[in-house]
Order: C-alpha cells, then structure tokens, then sequence
C-alpha cells in the first residue's frame, strides 16, 4: 500500500481523551503505512507534547485559539481567527498532506484552512451537546469542507443531522474513542497508593471537574449510600480547569454539607489513570451528555462494573444488568440504588466487570479504531482520486 501523509489537528493543547485518543490512534496506524502529523494549540500543551515526542510522532505546536467561554481567550479566538487559518494553510500546504483530519464539532479553521488548500478534510464528530449557533455552523461549513465524517456514535450522527438530505451523501463512519486493553490490563497495573491506602468498598468516578460530567449527583448519590454503608469511600479523580475553579469550589461545599468529608476525596489530576482505577470497587459516571466516552471504556478495560448514565454511546456496549447498569441522567437515587446492589454483592461485581472487559477487548481496542481508520482514509483518497482523475 502507498504511505499516506495525514494531518490531525487539535486546537486544544491540554492532554485530555481526544488527545489520548489521537496519539493511541496516530501509533496504530504505523502499521498501516499511514503517517501522522499531529497540529495542536501550543498552550498548556507540555503534557500532549511529552507524549507525542515519547512515541516518535511528528508534531507542530502552533498559535491556535481555542474556542471557549473564557473571555480573554473567546476574544483571542475572533480577533485570530483569520490569522490562524492562514497560519493552518500554510502548514497544510508546505507539508504536503494526503489528508486533513480535524478533531471536534468546533474547530472550524482546519476545516476551512484545509478547503482552501485543497486537500480532503475528514471531520470528526464526537459530542451531543452543542449551543445551538455552533451547531448550525458546524453543519452549515461541514457542508462545504468537508468530504467524509468519523461519528463517535450513533447519536452523534443523528445529533449533528447526518442523515438528513443535506449530508446523507457523503461518506461516514463509526469510531468510538478507543482503549488500548494492553495498557488499562488489571494483570499488568499496579495500584495507586492514595486509593489502596483506604479500607472498605471503593466508588470512583474518572473525571476532569466539570458541569457537563454531572458530578453533583455523584455527591448526592454519595450522600444516599453513606447513611446507608459505614464501608464506604468515594473518589473523584480529575483534573480542575481555571475556568471551572467556582464549580471546584461548589462541590466541595455541596460534600461539606453531606457531611461526607471523611470518606469523600478529590485526586485531583492524575497522570496515571489504570493505577487509579485498579483500587476501585465500583466505577459511577454521572455525565449529562458524552458521545464515545473514553473514561467508561478504560475503566471496563480493567474489568471494572460500571454505573452509568444513558448517554452517548454507551448502550451499545454496556448490557444493563450483565456488563454494567445504565440509569436515567440527573437520577441520584437510581445511580445509589443500583451502586448498592454491586455493594451488597462482591461476586455480580466480578461477574459484571469480567464481562466488561471481555467487551472492551473484543470492540474497542484501539487496534479495530486503528483499522477502521486506515480504511477509511483510504476510502475517501480514492473517491477523490476517481472524482478528480487523478493518477
């Protein structure tokens, strides 16, 4: 097979799941003859760089905005937004891409700097949760930029309108955001210290301090269980953002006020996620929205029973009652009603998260995501190749 050179741009430097995604992925994919260049935003970006220089990746940290509510950085964003796609342009067509992949519903510029550089744009979709002017612009450019679509999901397809008239006729696939099971392997991990330290049943929950994770019903669900369990210790394990300080700060009010102080930690960022999860008994996720959520993934990886709202998509890989529980979004009592039962019963909790682990290795190993890459780059350079009649 020919090399393929494919750009994969990130305008979020912060080494978060789409990056670990992108890297996992950007590696696989050597096997396949496929080269990847990863662009990302240069700011706060040390970790993501680390990463990628330690698995010998070609990488350009560049001055790109990325768009968010904070105003100083929202302003940035229109003031450059120009500036920075000319800046992508130049990128794209100095090196010499086969293929440009942008990563998010957002990140408009590398969209539009690889338009008009003529190289093909594969759009990755991967959330369901948008304000509505964002939304209508990623559908109204997308039209235009873009020649194929990678969904985290079949929500996220009929989220962003797919199958309408407008969109149905270009190609798209489906990719969840893998897990590398050689990685997050409960054989291979050795615990962290701040979890193993505490006796009695572990609850935990992966995940960066933010509104959109729900993490207040995972205070509330706390709070139930506790009057309930003298054995219980719960544990959020997740970086807190600058922009997110004041709801840092309101949670741990809200735990204050359950009186959970003594059996209820915040890790805060943690570098090595598999030694996190190894200690746990129980692993909650309480998000409000996802699209292919990598943390419910890693955590049935290491075999795991998970707790989960019914989001993104989880239910096609999680069987409610055989590899996990799937409960309503918002629900407290449902999340602590089916934490008990896994409580109460240490031997469904090694049933449930044995079988989750067979799930997660059998479909969604970062091999089958590297595959269905590959196939799919190569399906759309050859559409292009027959459209254009190019050799």
């Amino acid at each position: 097979m020919s090399k393929i050179r494919v750009c994969n741009v990130l305008e979020e430097g912060r080494f978060g799941g789409p990056q670990r995604r992108v890297l996992q992925v950007a590696k696989a994919l050597n096997s396949y003859n496929i080269d990847t260049h990863v662009v990302y935003s240069k700011y706060d970006s040390e970790k993501l760089s680390q990463e990628l220089s330690q698995a010998a990746i070609s990488n350009s940290a560049i001055n790109i905005t990325r768009l968010t509510r904070e105003k100083k950085m929202l302003a940035r964003y229109f003031v450059c937004f120009f500036t920075e796609i000319i800046r992508l342009f130049t990128l794209f067509r100095r090196e010499k891409f086969d293929l440009v992949h942008v990563n998010g519903s957002y990140q408009f510029k590398g969209a539009i700097a690889g338009k008009l550089a003529g190289i093909p744009v594969v759009w990755h979709l991967n959330d369901t949760s948008m304000m509505p002017v964002l939304k209508k612009l990623c559908v109204i450019i997308s039209r235009y930029c873009a020649v194929g679509f990678i969904v985290a999901g079949n929500r996220v397809y009929h989220y962003y309108y797919l199958d309408g008239a407008s969109l149905e006729q270009k190609p798209c696939i489906e990719i969840h955001a893998p897990v590398d099971t050689t990685v997050f392997d409960p054989r291979r991990v050795v615990g962290n210290s701040r979890v193993d330290e505490y006796d009695g049943v572990k609850v935990l929950t992966v995940s960066n301090i933010n509104p959109t994770k729900g993490l207040k019903y995972f205070v509330e669900m706390a709070s139930i269980l506790a009057l309930r369990h003298e054995n219980l210790i719960f544990f959020i394990a997740g970086s807190v953002l600058r922009s997110q300080e004041k709801y840092y700060q309101n949670l741990k009010r809200l735990v204050t006020s359950n009186k959970l102080m003594s059996n209820f930690l915040f890790l805060g960022k943690v570098d090595n996620v598999p030694s996190v999860l190894k200690g746990a008994d129980v692993c909650v996720f309480t998000s409000l929205s996802e699209a292919s959520p990598t943390a419910i993934w890693e955590a049935m990886s290491m075999g795991k029973p998970i707790v989960t709202t019914d989001v993104g998509s989880v239910n096609q890989y999680i069987e409610d009652g055989k590899s996990g529980f799937i409960v309503p979004v918002k629900d407290s009592k449902a999340l602590a009603e089916k934490v008990e039962i896994l409580i109460k019963n240490p031997t469904l909790r090694q049933k449930m998260g044995a079988e989750a682990r067979r799930v997660a290795k059998e479909k969604l190993d970062v091999s089958i995501a590297a595959e269905k890459h590959a196939l799919f780059y190569r399906k759309i350079l050859e559409m292009q190749r027959n459209r254009t009649g190019t050799a």
